[in-house]
């Protein structure tokens, strides 16, 4: 197996940052993802970013328990725009 460069080491492991709130998107109506796996992405990939409200737009959302059924829906739409946001503030890493 080849080498990886560390441009590729980097990418993979912001893809995988990535992957990790894309489920915790997908999982929030019905349960939580483990919170110590997207705490520690989203500082992977903050760190990295110029732009820094989608992530402390994304943790705020993480914080509501989305108990009834409108606040899930309601924390769906947050952490997904969030998303979207952390996606747009990466792009350029991973090119």
């Amino acid at each position: 197996m080849p080498k990886q460069t560390r441009e590729e080491l980097e990418r993979r492991r912001i893809e995988r940052s990535i992957a990790i709130l894309e489920d915790a998107v997908a999982r929030c109506r019905e349960e939580n993802a483990p919170r110590a796996m997207v705490y520690a992405a989203l500082q992977f990939l903050e760190m990295r970013a110029k732009e820094k409200w989608p992530f402390e737009q994304f943790r705020k959302s993480l914080e509501s328990d989305g108990a009834e059924g409108w606040q899930a829906e309601g924390r769906y739409q947050m952490l997904n725009a969030s998303l979207n946001g952390i996606k747009l503030a990466v792009k350029d890493l991973l090119k």
